[in-house]
């Protein structure tokens, strides 16, 4: 007898033999038993879950002779028939290379030829997603009006392409991916049965690359079982062209302690191996993966058991911002490395842009610029001495993120207020905070919310300004939505200075009805213990307060454009 591959061998004969499809087997059998079968059914879902197997099982179900209840015997004629492929009743149809109306109009005048009066006439049309829509068009009255005896069942992986006319004449099955769990048993079942030796481990690596899929979990290991021994992890590494979970656990060490040479290095390994760089960095976002479920859930995933602790440590020390910038940085990467001329340099790009972006993300910041903040923060101090309220500001308000800009409020220069922007990616402003608290008695955040009379400051109301936008969306989201848009810019008083970028005049406009404005007003009482109340404007409408050469020859403006450049600092009223 000619070899048969072991999705054909192991292919379900009965309802019972069915993988994961538990939901869609109830349906049929109950449907069979209470003799109420439907003249169309769509089968449609993922490849390999059983779609073209259910519907022979049906059809066997049908047409059996010496039918066990809802289950096809599998010996009678019909059914061994129906089984080999060669079955009268039961017309199997690729659509893929059948996809013509001539081909359909072919059916239908087969369709007029009654079964005998104890069978039904079954046609399967797979991947019926292929038919043009001549051919659907002339499938159409034959679906709503079939002969007596006669039941069309399609099979799709693409649902979505199927004309809405065909799918409302039919009863649709959703096939679902089959768990890993299920998938690894049915596989530790085959290897039983046909008594090789095969580690756990290496079915779950092989149930995982199925992606859900049966079929392809046999056909991998059919592949597998052709070694020689027993088949172990490494094994299914070397079929599939895989580096393992143990390689990109080791470059997620190198790509956590950022050195750029280890890194390299291991990757060349890989390649050297005989891995695609593709595939490489396919891996790497499937354990990073692991590791987002890890941190978001504190459960681990499937992962192999002595990489467990190894994987807690990694998600420790990368914590989910690191982690999330990462898988960030290889998506965009790895959907276009598929077109990439240079695959390895492609791949040593992405990993390089991961060790960089994460240096100036994190915001550690260098010891250069560390040293002139420092300097520059006791220049300041100098120049603010003798003044009434000299302070530092220890958030920035106003910042431009998106231009890469350190920004100067002149008008608050007369309190010492320093505003930095996030050039650095966030280093620079972290670093400032670090250095500014060593020189602090007590933090921003200690103030509290019933300050003496009069004593509140635009500085207070701006470093607690995120706290505002909290206590808001709680009341209002809506509320919350309008006010986002708007930065706090002066305290004249009692009235708060809210500013809109231009272009955001619906923005300001919302803020300033009745309904809205009393609510941040009540916030805002509830912060800081004084009554506020707000004044929305955009950007132009703001007075000028002194002139650009007055600007430029404020002290602390001066002082900045000495330590960071006059190109990176912008003075804003």
């Amino acid at each position: 007898m000619a070899y048969l591959a072991l999705y054909r061998e192991w292919r379900p004969k009965n309802f019972k033999d069915m993988v994961g499809q538990e939901h869609i087997t109830k349906t049929l059998t109950n449907a069979i038993l209470l003799q109420k079968v439907a003249h169309a059914y769509l089968f449609s879902g993922p490849r390999g879950t059983g779609k073209t197997s259910t519907a022979k099982v049906l059809a066997k179900a049908l047409n059996c002779q010496e039918r066990d209840g809802v289950e096809p015997c599998n010996q009678c004629s019909a059914c061994l028939s129906i089984d080999q492929g060669n079955a009268m009743e039961v017309l199997e149809i690729d659509a893929a290379s059948n996809r013509g109306i001539d081909e359909i109009r072919d059916l239908r005048e087969k369709v007029r030829l009654s079964a005998g009066e104890t069978k039904y006439k079954v046609y399967i049309i797979d991947e019926v997603h292929m038919l043009t829509t001549e051919a659907f068009n002339a499938l159409l009255k034959t679906l709503e009006e079939p002969p007596e005896r006669v039941v069309f069942i399609l099979a799709t992986t693409e649902v979505h392409k199927i004309p809405l006319t065909i799918l409302s004449r039919v009863q649709r099955f959703e096939f679902h991916r089959i768990p890993l769990e299920q998938i690894q048993n049915h596989l530790e079942k085959v290897c039983q049965k046909i008594g090789r030796k095969v580690q756990t481990e290496a079915l779950t690596i092989i149930a995982q690359k199925s992606e859900g899929g049966l079929r392809d979990a046999l056909s991998i290991l059919d592949q597998c079982l052709l070694l020689d021994g027993e088949l172990g992890v490494e094994q299914v590494y070397q079929v599939l062209g895989m580096v393992g979970e143990d390689f990109s656990s080791k470059l997620v060490d190198q790509l956590v302690e950022q050195k750029y040479a280890e890194t390299l290095q291991l990757l060349a390994e890989g390649i050297n191996q005989g891995r695609d760089p593709r595939q490489i960095i396919r891996e790497l976002l499937e354990y990073l993966r692991q590791a987002l479920i890890y941190t978001s859930t504190g459960q681990y995933p499937y992962i192999a058991p002595h990489l467990r602790e190894r994987l807690s440590q990694q998600c420790e020390a990368l914590g989910l911002k690191t982690l999330l910038l990462w898988i960030g940085i290889l998506l965009q990467g790895e959907s276009q490395l598929k077109y990439a001329t240079n695959a390895r340099l492609a791949a040593e790009l992405l990993l390089v842009q991961v060790i960089y972006d994460s240096q100036r993300g994190i915001g550690q910041g260098s010891a250069e610029v560390t040293r002139r903040l420092n300097e520059l923060e006791q220049e300041i101090q100098k120049i603010a001495a003798g003044q009434t309220s000299g302070r530092v500001l220890k958030e920035p308000v106003g910042q431009t993120e998106a231009k890469g800009e350190y920004s100067v409020n002149p008008k608050q220069t007369r309190d010492s207020a320093l505003l930095l922007g996030s050039d650095r990616e966030g280093s620079t402003s972290q670093a400032a905070r670090s250095t500014q608290s060593a020189h602090s008695t007590q933090p921003v955040q200690s103030v509290k919310p019933t300050p003496s009379a009069g004593s509140l400051t635009i500085m207070q109301i701006a470093n607690r300004w995120s706290e505002v936008l909290d206590q808001v969306r709680k009341l209002k989201k809506s509320t919350h939505a309008f006010l986002m848009e708007g930065k706090p810019q002066e305290l004249q008083g009692n009235v708060l200075v809210l500013v809109f970028k231009e272009g955001l005049s619906f923005h300001r406009d919302k803020v300033n009805q009745a309904e809205n404005k009393e609510t941040i007003e009540a916030v805002l009482k509830t912060i800081f213990g004084e009554a506020v109340v707000l004044k929305n404007v955009l950007e132009n409408e703001l007075t000028k307060s002194g002139s650009s050469s007055e600007l430029a020859d404020n002290p602390v403006v001066k002082k900045a454009a000495d330590f960071f450049g006059a190109d990176l600092i912008v003075v804003k009223e």
